[in-house]
């Protein structure tokens, strides 16, 4: 078996992969880490505390597990490729790493009592497989309530779309429903593709992200649908999205609303911030609650 700190060594990876008859897969965005300042920065900026409990989607051979599983009272380690969860368990096996549970799972489909059955984790820390980074994100922000700190690479590109702005080309209802449940900063930008292996086409980021701890006042599920209804059709004005929506609202209703809180019925959705989304739909909330 392999220390973890071999892990960052292609050539140590090659061996593991031929030994155990495993291979990678581009389908599921396997591209693992094999910067060890970056893999140690990461975990600086996750600021883990001993009694920290630790979510990673996508261990692969383990090379972030075991510096966390270091610092942290426990880490369930979520890997979907039969061949590489086998033989992370089989490590943790034979170094007597107790504080590791790996599960064989897709992630996108496990149910969080899954994981909770383990232990409820209060981080998630992840090489974010580049085939799944944001659903995963979404549904840790979703499903997972105890997870105040989400920190780990993504593409560029989901970066730079989760952070977005009213009036940027990559803002969109993605940008909207994560800042809505969160406060996102990029870390570190432009990571170049050498630094992962095999290298993937694209550059990486380091990401956090922090749960907002006030509450919205507004049901989640009304928010995300006016959310995803408004940007539905970037060439259409906000008013007739929302009216072709699962919303049910009719243009006598919601255009009073629009004209009173942003001025100009014809605006489109990308104008709007993460603030404004949520006063219109605490008035949509209202609108709908007085037709019940």
């Amino acid at each position: 078996m392999y220390a973890a700190r071999d892990l960052f060594s292609p050539s140590c990876i090659k061996k593991i992969l031929g030994t155990h008859s495993l291979s990678l897969s581009r389908k599921l965005g396997q591209n693992f880490l094999i910067n060890r300042q970056i893999a140690g920065r990461i975990l600086e900026y996750a600021n883990l505390k001993k009694e920290d409990r630790v979510l990673e989607v996508g261990s692969g051979l383990g090379t972030l597990t075991f510096f966390i599983a270091e610092r942290t009272e426990a880490v369930v380690a979520v890997e979907l490729d039969g061949g590489f969860s086998r033989y992370l368990h089989q490590v943790c096996k034979t170094l007597g790493v107790k504080n590791v549970y790996v599960l064989n799972e897709d992630f996108l489909r496990l149910d969080p009592r899954s994981v909770c059955r383990y232990t409820e984790p209060s981080t998630a820390v992840s090489n974010f497989p580049y085939s799944i980074a944001l659903k995963a994100i979404l549904k840790i922000l979703e499903e997972y309530p105890s997870v105040r700190r989400i920190v780990g690479t993504v593409q560029q590109e989901i970066a730079e779309r989760i952070t977005a702005k009213p009036g940027e080309k990559n803002y969109s209802s993605v940008s909207v429903c994560l800042q809505f449940l969160s406060r996102m900063s990029i870390l570190e930008s432009h990571i170049a593709p050498g630094n992962f292996y095999p290298a993937p086409e694209v550059e990486s980021s380091v990401i956090s992200i922090d749960r907002r701890g006030e509450t919205q006042s507004v049901e989640l599920s009304i928010f995300r649908e006016i959310v995803r209804g408004s940007f539905a059709n970037r060439r259409k004005s906000l008013v007739n999205n929302l009216l072709t929506s699962k919303m049910g609202v009719k243009r006598v209703e919601i255009e009073p609303i629009i004209r009173e809180r942003f001025g100009d019925v014809k605006v489109r959705a990308e104008r709007l911030s993460v603030w404004e989304f949520t006063v219109l739909a605490k008035e949509i909330q209202r609108l709908l609650e007085k037709k019940r």
